[in-house]
């Protein structure tokens, strides 16, 4: 699936910030490698069964078929991004998660910008809440930079 790509910019922008996952192997890499995982599983899969270990042949092609199934999760959001715009009295949150993008403005000076605690495994969580709607932003992000995110708007929107 192609990467979904980013709107223009407003022309009166004075902020913006763009997450996007790491996407270290491209399309056709990704799937050489499944490719070569495969192999070898089947390979030695029949080759068990040659000396008569058949059983192991069926558990070769589950596994290759869940395989198949993680590398296509991986391949539907490679492309997966956000980007937070603060233009004029407005911030603009934009994402796209598996080829679907969405879009949600609010009132710049009435946006409230939430972290929530860290959980035991669990980073800090950025919520921004304004107009009865909330929009969780920065999943992508390292958590360093999640909270330069919150430092920065909160100066930008006058909140404390």
């Amino acid at each position: 699936m192609p990467s979904v790509a980013l709107p223009p910019l407003p022309a009166d922008l004075e902020y913006c910030v763009v997450a996007r996952r790491n996407d270290s192997l491209r399309r056709r890499q990704r799937w050489q490698v499944f490719g070569a995982l495969a192999a070898v599983s089947l390979v030695l899969a029949l080759g068990f069964a040659a000396v008569g270990a058949w059983p192991v042949l069926p558990y070769s092609l589950l596994e290759i078929g869940v395989l198949a199934c993680a590398f296509g999760y991986f391949e539907r959001h490679a492309g997966d991004w956000e980007r937070l715009t603060v233009a004029g009295d407005r911030v603009v949150v934009e994402q796209a998660v598996g080829g679907r993008q969405e879009r949600r403005e609010f009132n710049r000076y009435w946006l409230r910008v939430e972290v929530d605690p860290p959980g035991l495994r669990r980073p800090p969580r950025v919520t921004l809440r304004g107009s009865g709607s909330a929009w969780e932003f920065g999943n992508a992000l390292p958590v360093a930079e999640r909270l330069a995110v919150v430092r920065a708007l909160r100066q930008l929107t006058g909140m404390r």
